[in-house]
């Protein structure tokens, strides 16, 4: 097969007042026709400066130096990309090559209708008239698997979700045939089952349709590389440090860093931590710090100007479950399934609707503000966004300070050395405590957010995704502190994740959510080798992992339903792969049964089997 990319001797840099800094250090690569090559590496390795010097798109401050990309365009021409004045680079983007963002909302225009977007680069490039663009634009929702096309295309990019936007990005992708798509992180802010369907989807794009386009798949999943590529490479710090087949890098790896990549994924570890635990010959204990019975939690929806209406987003519903001391809870769902408000109504930022919560038997549900600080000592949260949740204007020591003197535990001198200490535990310098929260990277603002909720020395704790945001090496640090801090400070905790990868390595339980029910909940061994749910089934399947031979999917069609009006009945029947009649007409009621010892599952499902 002949090149369709060729980058040669590639150098691009970012200038400052400081001098230049290199982004991409004498880069090498080519692309086949109908290949799909799979660019990986973490945050700042070059991934994407690699793509935007491609498609001559870099920030003002930064250029190529040196070097050539040469792409070979549909009338079998050579074209040195590089070369190319503005208006010659237009021409070949969206026609030759096209490009998939990682972030559809900030690329898709939020004043034009989605199917006005698609026909723009239609008309742009093919100049036909407007009424078969209009056709090819219908055409194009279909081929992407959108449910509705015509009335879709009239619709606002705020109007859909996640997954159907960045469908729309890939319609816009493919409008003129291009023979290189560009696909930057597309499904790395989706759901395990929304990202299911969109690699299903280019999977079909691949093997079928457009069998002669090739596509440049940029990402931090190694999962989805090998469901997907042909061929990986490997990028460190701007350079590339390893090339080849995919099965013959993963499964024999030449490098050291990408050994380590591949060796940080929670898969490679769970085998290990089952053989420690067995060593440990751990004691099934008993005793609940926390229960939880009947909860649940509404947010009125406002209408009109009087701002009255008697709807609600229901975003948990009936929940009752129990954590017991030690043990490491996992809570696992898409987005909208009502992990992050289950989790802030336990420890009272948000004041629940209706139901019971005890911690360490004592009912807390009508605890007012003033006796919940005394409790929220021995309760605390570890927040996703780390940088959202620390004050810019302090520094990391009054950050950690702020809380002990609020609640007087022990005198400012005192505390100092205390504070230090803590952050030696989370493995973060000394020096570090006079440093404010934009001087750190990603995964020490994790740490620090660890610190400032073990200040307190809390028994309990909730995780809110702390490592969804990391890459997976600074992700596996981080459950390797997180998993020594429970053992060091005597832990309990709830995990939040949608990564079953990461729950099955890190908890001792699991409960699944959706759509604020807990539809299954189970040890996390046994939930993981015999799931019940048809809902837990979809999602461990949709997982792609490394390790794992080809399985057939469990693709569950469309998005989790809107919370203001679930369905009646069992509330995943809408989506259910094998739904009774009874199901299907929401004359089953939801509740949790005991199918064996210590797994739950709702009996809506156990009676569709």
């Amino acid at each position: 097969m002949e090149d369709l990319l060729k980058v040669s001797n590639l150098n691009t840099e970012f200038k400052s007042d400081y001098g230049s800094k290199p982004a991409l250090n004498n880069i090498s690569f080519n692309i086949k026709e109908g290949e799909v090559l799979a660019l990986v590496g973490e945050s700042g390795s070059g991934k994407t400066v690699t793509s935007l010097s491609i498609m001559g798109l870099l920030p003002n401050n930064a250029s190529v130096e040196n070097g050539e990309i040469t792409l070979l365009s549909k009338k079998n021409k050579v074209i040195n990309i590089l070369n190319l004045s503005d208006e010659k680079h237009n021409e070949i983007r969206g026609n030759d090559i096209s490009m998939v963002f990682q972030e559809p909302m900030t690329c898709l225009n939020p004043t034009m209708t989605v199917g006005e977007q698609i026909l723009e680069v239609i008309i742009r490039h093919k100049k036909i008239s407007k009424i078969n663009a209009k056709k090819e634009m219908i055409g194009l929702l279909e081929l992407v698997e959108i449910p509705d096309p015509i009335q879709r295309s009239i619709e606002y990019p705020h109007q859909l979700s996640g997954g159907m936007r960045q469908r729309i990005m890939i319609a816009i992708a493919l409008a003129c045939s291009p023979k290189l798509i560009i696909a930057d992180e597309p499904t790395s802010a989706l759901d395990v089952t929304i990202q299911a369907q969109l690699l299903e989807l280019l999977k079909k794009l691949k093997n079928s349709i457009v069998t002669k386009t090739s596509i440049l798949f940029i990402t931090h999943d190694l999962g989805i590389v090998k469901e997907l590529a042909d061929r990986v490479i490997v990028m460190y710090q701007g350079k590339i440090v390893e090339e080849g087949n995919v099965l013959d890098v993963f499964e024999n790896p030449k490098h050291s860093y990408t050994n380590n990549l591949i060796q940080s994924l929670p898969e490679f570890k769970i085998e290990k931590r089952k053989q420690k635990k067995i060593i440990k010959k751990e004691t099934n204990n008993k005793n609940i710090i926390l229960s939880i019975k009947n909860l649940y939690k509404e947010f009125p929806v406002d209408k009109g100007i009087f701002k009255q209406s008697n709807e609600s987003v229901k975003a948990v519903q009936n929940v009752s479950l129990n954590v017991r001391q030690n043990k490491i809870l996992g809570l696992v769902g898409e987005s909208g399934s009502g992990k992050s408000t289950l989790g802030k109504s336990i420890i009272k930022l948000i004041e629940p609707t209706s139901g019971e919560i005890n911690f360490k038997n004592q009912d807390i549900s009508n605890f007012n503000r003033q006796k919940m600080q005394n409790i929220r000592q021995k309760m605390q949260m570890i927040f996703q966004d780390p940088f959202a949740s620390l004050n810019p204007r302090k520094n990391i020591l009054d950050t950690l300070m702020e809380p002990i003197l609020v609640h007087k535990l022990m005198k400012k001198n005192e505390a100092t050395e205390y504070i230090k200490q803590i952050i030696h535990d989370v493995g973060l310098p000394i020096e570090s405590l006079i440093r404010f929260p934009h001087e750190f990277s990603g995964g020490q603002r994790q740490r620090i957010g660890i610190a400032r909720a073990l200040v307190l020395k809390p028994e309990f704790i909730i995780a809110d995704e702390p490592v969804s945001a990391l890459d997976v090496s600074i992700q596996a640090q981080v459950l390797n502190l997180l998993e020594t801090i429970k053992e060091t400070y005597n832990l309990t905790m709830i995990f939040i994740s949608h990564d079953l990868s990461v729950i099955e390595y890190f908890c001792d339980e699991v409960a699944v959510m959706y759509l604020g029910h807990i539809v299954e909940m189970a040890p996390v061994n046994e939930l993981f080798s015999n799931p019940k749910h048809s809902y837990t089934k979809a999602l461990l399947s949709a997982v792609p992992k490394v390790k794992a031979k080809k399985t057939n999917k469990i693709l569950i069609k469309g998005d989790i339903p809107s919370p203001i009006n679930p369905p009646s009945g069992c509330v995943f029947r809408t989506r259910c792969p094998n739904p009774t009649h009874d199901c299907k007409e929401g004359n089953i009621q939801m509740g949790l049964i005991e199918v064996s010892p210590n797994h739950w599952v709702d009996q809506c499902c156990v009676n569709c089997h």
